[in-house]
Formats: C-alpha cells, structure tokens, sequence
C-alpha cells in the first residue's frame, strides 16, 4: 500500500485512519478487476383479464388461472454477467437468477419455491476457423420463436408451439458462423426438460441437436434481413424419447417497422406410433421503439 505525505500528515494528526486508506485502495483494485462485469435485470408485472368466467377460460393459453382477473408480480429477473473476453480461448461467464412466483415454471413439478437458477453457464471461445463460440452449464434451448424471458417474448402468454417445444437445458453447445449470413448451432445435454442435474436413469441416454440459421443478405432487396431458422432436439422424457423439429420465417413488410413471422412446431412423444402434436403459429411485430 503506498501512501503520499499528506495522507501520512493527515493519519499522524488523527484526522483520518489508515484503514480507511487501505479500504478505500482496496476497494478501487475490486472495482477496475470488475470494470467488465455488468448487473442487469427486469421486473415483470401484469393484470391478466379473462374474458368470461375464469372456471370456463382456456387457462393453459391464458397464463394460467391461478392469474386470472388480478394484477400479477411474474417475476424479477437478475442477471451478473462477463463477456467473452478478446482472442484465442477467450471466456466469460452469465447468471440469471428469477426470484418471484414464475420461478417455479423452471423447478421441478413437485416444487413450487420462488427462486431459480433460469441461466449459470460459462462460455469459451475457442480459435477453430473463424472461432467457435461455446457454452457449458445451464442455458436457454436452441429453438422456439419465443423465449422465456417477458422482455424478449413478441407474445407474452406464449403460443402453442412453445408449449410443446424444451425450454432450458444443462450441457454443452458449440456455435459456429459459417459466413456473415449463416450459422449453426450443435447441442449436447443431460434431458430435453429444465430438470436440473439429472440424466432420466439413463447416463448414457444424452439429449442431442441442432440448429441452422441464415440471415438474408442485402442483395436479396426487399427480403433483405428476413430470417430462416430450422432446429431439431432429440431428447428422452420420463424414459420415453421425444423429437422436436422447428422451422420459421421471418420477413419484413411494406409498413415500416412492421414485420410478420411463420413458426412451424412439431413434436413426437414416444417412438413407433407415438403421440404427435404440430403447431403453426402467425406473428406480427411491430417495434414501437
């Protein structure tokens, strides 16, 4: 610790101590070492109205009856986050915690608790062609025209196809930018569900996938900055194996800021004549802001 002579004049006459001097170094040294280290977050809270009697609403597509006709805390969203740092092998880190009553939808079935780990994974990037982006831990699955978050969902009660598509998985993931236009995404995770730290039994029986996505270029005028997306998820779910394939477009219109989407859900339950479930969903974007 150094110390000039007027703080060293100013310790001998009792006016300041020097611990106070070494805290205050101290704590200088911690806010440079975490200059990179950023904390956000976002409260979600709703009035939810159900038209007609609550007994009788589609609640499953309505948010759930249990918010029917009320104001609503959802939940608080905290995220402590470190960007992948420049240069080979570079890394990173993110934390989401969800405190509030929506927390639940990310625990296990029998636990109804209010505080969950949404997203804790590092992130590596690794200096294989033009680079590849990795994620090991807890993350958001590759899929899906909506999220979980309410700030970045276009439709806050979620579609159909969200309710048949995986939400979050533990495992590894590895992106790559084929070009400027097109990516690709490789998935490899314990389950197919949000179920923390588990294989189903079957340790050997991993949850697999992967997901492709192109960006038109300008070239293509007025498609120019539509989207494509395709993804496929093979997982197993209470010892049955489950398939998922996705599609979407995303293109814009003649109205400015105004942009309209097709999502494609597709979902089998079980192998050989197993359940199916498919979904098409239609969006209309319009970015106020």
């Amino acid at each position: 610790m150094k110390m000039n002579k007027w703080t060293v004049g100013l310790a001998a006459a009792g006016l300041v101590s020097l611990a106070s001097v070494a805290q205050a170094q101290d704590a200088n040294s911690v806010q440079t070492k975490l200059g990179s280290t950023s904390l956000s977050g976002y409260v979600s809270t709703t009035y939810h109205w159900n038209i007609g009697d609550a007994d009788d609403a589609i609640t499953d597509y309505a948010v759930g009856g249990d918010k029917s006709d009320r104001f609503a805390l959802d939940v608080v969203s905290l995220t402590l986050a470190r960007p992948t740092t420049d240069g080979d092998w570079g890394a990173g880190y993110n934390v989401q915690m969800w405190l509030g009553p929506d927390a639940s939808e990310i625990l296990n079935d029998d636990d109804n608790g209010e505080i969950a780990i949404k997203n804790a994974f590092l992130t590596l990037n690794a200096p294989f062609g033009s680079g590849v982006d990795v994620t090991l831990g807890r993350f958001d699955t590759i899929m899906g025209m909506e999220s979980m978050d309410y700030n970045l969902n276009p439709h806050y009660g979620h579609s159909w196809g969200y309710a048949i598509e995986p939400t979050i998985h533990e495992g590894l993931k590895a992106s790559y930018q084929l070009t400027d236009n097109i990516g690709f995404t490789a998935l490899l995770a314990n389950t197919i569900d949000a179920t923390s730290n588990t294989n189903e039994g079957e340790g050997d029986r991993k949850t697999y996938g992967f997901a492709f996505n192109m960006v038109a270029p300008d070239s293509f005028g007025y498609f120019s900055g539509s989207t494509f997306d395709f993804a496929y998820i093979n997982g197993v779910d209470n010892n049955q194996p489950i398939q998922n394939y996705y599609m979407a477009f995303s293109v814009p219109t003649s109205i400015d800021k105004l942009s309209a989407g097709l999502a494609l859900d597709y979902r089998k339950d079980g192998g050989g004549e197993g359940q199916t479930d498919s979904v098409v969903g239609l969006y209309l974007e319009y970015a106020a802001t």
